[in-house]
């Protein structure tokens, strides 16, 4: 990290005489504007199997290539001036459309947040703690915290 950079995402900051501030201030925004609600549409390697649109991000996969070399699981964003590269940072939480999972960064890897199905079959059934656990799950899902699934 230099001086001109935060802590967490190196976002650009402004110096004092800085020359084209409006770059950096630009960067910065379209760089929040990735982080702020991290959705990304699924994990690839090359971006050169992608169309993207201005706005949409992946997940660099362990065998990234080309332009992506060296950034396996950093977040790419594209935007109408190129990727841009935000590396994660530990428990930092994104939702992955193409699987219709979340996934959490733990211990340097991103992990995909199973599914965890409702209740169903067994000899007995309790329709009153199969309801409570169906509203549990449903709530978890409402705020994110587990996939929603379809």
């Amino acid at each position: 990290m230099t001086i001109f950079e935060t802590p967490r995402f190196s976002l650009p900051l402004l110096a004092a005489g800085q020359a084209h501030k409006e770059l950096f201030h630009n960067d910065a925004l379209l760089l929040l504007d990735f982080l702020i609600h991290p959705v990304v549409q699924a994990v690839a390697d090359d971006p050169q199997d992608l169309s993207p649109a201005a706005g949409q991000c992946w997940l660099i996969g362990p065998a990234a290539v080309a332009e992506w070399s060296g950034k396996d699981n950093q977040i790419a964003g594209w935007s109408d001036g190129g990727w841009h590269f935000i590396k994660p940072q530990e428990t930092m939480k994104i939702m992955v459309i193409e699987s219709k999972q979340s996934a959490l960064y733990h211990d340097g890897n991103w992990r995909l947040i199973p599914a965890i199905d409702v209740p169903a079959g067994g000899a007995i059934v309790d329709i009153e703690a199969r309801s409570t656990i169906d509203s549990i799950l449903n709530a978890l899902r409402i705020t994110a915290i587990l996939p929603q699934i379809p």
